[in-house]
């Protein structure tokens, strides 16, 4: 520990990001880290592993996007490839009201996230285990969402094809990535514009560590053609270039 409390290191963060977050959602988070650092024991859910880098690191990387970004009341948001619940859940602490999914192949994490909301009391959260390639041609999917969060899953080739076909026409793919997210994001040129998707913003900042994060939100402008996203493992073999 650096000396600090978990709730000192949350009113901390919440400071930082200027976010206001009230009593009630920072006691949720600090319960949040604690489930997740028990869980860390039994199975790998995000590869920090210490109060301080789960709250300085993980939470204030996935509660940025709150600063420039205007959610709007009873939005539909799918975390895409969420893990142990990043960036889904910290953001569902701080906005109750949404329509939160959470997508992720592995059963035991999607089991290990239905106690961890439970245990917190989070509702309108919904839980899906299933690859994001057989979900963005599944019709109950398709085009059903308002918001795509991708964070740590694979590179912006690959989540392009992966996230726009779950979006509505002017819904958005939030993606989250390090220093280098400026050279993907010219190599991914291809793949957003073939599944109806353009970059609008970009936003760039650093952890309190000094570690550089990046920020890129993708508008779906138009459908995105039926052969997108490809079969399970195309996109990440062979992404569009």
């Amino acid at each position: 520990m650096n000396g600090k409390s978990p709730g000192e290191m949350i009113e901390e963060m919440s400071t930082s990001l200027q976010l206001g977050i009230g009593k009630a959602g920072k006691e949720m988070l600090q319960q949040y880290a604690d489930l997740l650092l028990r869980g860390l024991q039994k199975q790998r859910l995000t590869g920090e592993r210490t109060l301080e880098g789960l709250i300085g690191k993980q939470f204030y990387d996935s509660l940025y996007p709150l600063k420039v970004i205007r959610f709007t009341a009873e939005s539909k948001i799918l975390d895409l490839g969420t893990g142990g619940g990043l960036p889904g859940l910290p953001l569902k602490i701080c906005l109750p009201d949404v329509n939160l999914y959470l997508l992720d192949s592995n059963k035991r994490k999607i089991c290990f996230l239905k106690e961890t909301a439970e245990a917190i009391g989070l509702k309108k959260i919904y839980f899906i285990s299933s690859r994001a390639e057989e979900l963005g041609q599944n019709k109950v999917h398709r085009e059903q969402y308002d918001y795509v969060l991708c964070k740590a899953v694979a590179e912006m080739a690959v989540l392009a094809e992966l996230s726009l076909p779950l979006l509505k026409v002017g819904g958005k793919a939030v993606l989250y990535k390090g220093p280098r997210g400026k050279d993907e994001s010219k190599r991914a040129e291809k793949a957003i514009n073939i599944c109806g998707g353009e970059i609008t913003a970009v936003w760039e900042y650093a952890l309190k560590t000094g570690e550089q994060r990046s920020l890129f939100l993708l508008n779906k402008k138009t459908e995105t053609p039926p052969l997108y996203p490809r079969a399970i493992g195309v996109p990440k073999r062979k992404p569009l270039r």
